[in-house]
């Protein structure tokens, strides 16, 4: 039996911005360990949670963590993960209605044909609450890479070039 790897979390290192925060709750509650506190958004729906990596992030999962018997009507029921090099490049990865009322941890695993995602942006968006709910409510979010020994592989199976004119074009879009 092989022992499961941990996952490096690289939540913190991205900057985070949101569609529309209620004063007091802000994006800075999402990523803070603290399940009692949450972002609130303010305003028209969908409201959505971004993430702007500053070099192309190797991306193996991202969790929310939701709770209908806390937030009732502001629980979303429904998530839309976008992926991109850029803000205006985002291409849809997963789309998700919730089949039963979130409690807890919601994981999402983000791949491409090559295996964990690459890319600069994430963008979530959450189009549609409970109960017809107007704003939402997420207490933390965890963006995962992948095992050690993976990032290990890539770095070793890699042209050993550094220079920022070869990183323009090591991947085909």
């Amino acid at each position: 039996m092989v022992a499961k790897q941990a996952l490096p979390d690289i939540t913190t290192n991205g900057i985070w911005s949101a569609s529309s925060t209620k004063h007091g709750f802000g994006i800075n509650n999402l990523y803070n360990n603290n399940i009692e506190t949450f972002w609130q958004s303010d305003g028209k729906q969908p409201h959505s949670i971004s993430v702007q990596f500053p070099t192309r992030q190797h991306i193996h999962s991202l969790s929310l963590y939701l709770d209908i018997d806390k937030d009732e009507s502001y629980t979303p029921c429904k998530v839309c993960i976008f992926s991109g090099t850029s803000q205006r490049d985002m291409q849809l990865l997963q789309e998700s209605d919730f089949k039963t009322e979130p409690r807890g941890w919601i994981d999402f695993t983000l791949s491409d044909v090559d295996g964990p995602l690459m890319a600069h942006f994430l963008r979530i968006e959450l189009p549609l609450n409970y109960e017809n709910g107007r704003d939402v409510r997420v207490r933390q979010i965890r963006i995962l890479g992948p095992p050690a020994s993976e990032q290990q592989f890539r770095a070793n199976h890699t042209l050993p070039y550094t220079s920022p004119d070869f990183f323009m074009f090591d991947s085909i879009r």
